[in-house]
């Protein structure tokens, strides 16, 4: 094998290495991925009004390593946040979402 070769050969498996490892996930058990889909529907039904169907895609953790479930509420896309202990972090949301509970907008209310 001449020496093009041989190095076209390492950049390609170099390559295929690199990207298989970034498209990975982290695999969440059932019993803690259970737990997220719980404590997000609950989230949302405490926190929001006017809030009539709720599908949640499969928990994954992020690329900065914090747990995440993405959905929809009402066909309106979001994705929440989770610290380890699975404490509510952080909810981003697209436009039209439902409104927050007057109760539920300075603070979250329990979930």
């Amino acid at each position: 094998m001449n020496k093009f070769k041989m190095m076209s050969l390492i950049t390609f498996i170099t390559t295929i290495i690199l990207l298989g490892g970034c498209v990975v996930k982290d695999n969440i058990d059932k019993e803690t991925a259970s737990d997220i889909k719980e404590i997000a529907i609950n989230y949302i039904e405490n926190n929001y009004k006017s809030v009539e169907s709720i599908k949640l895609e499969e928990p994954y953790r992020g690329q900065m390593g914090s747990l995440k479930v993405d959905g929809t509420v009402n066909e309106i896309g979001f994705s929440i946040s989770f610290n380890e202990d699975l404490t509510f972090k952080g909810i981003s949301t697209e436009e039209k979402f439902p409104e927050r509970k007057d109760e539920c907008k300075d603070t979250s209310c329990e979930y």
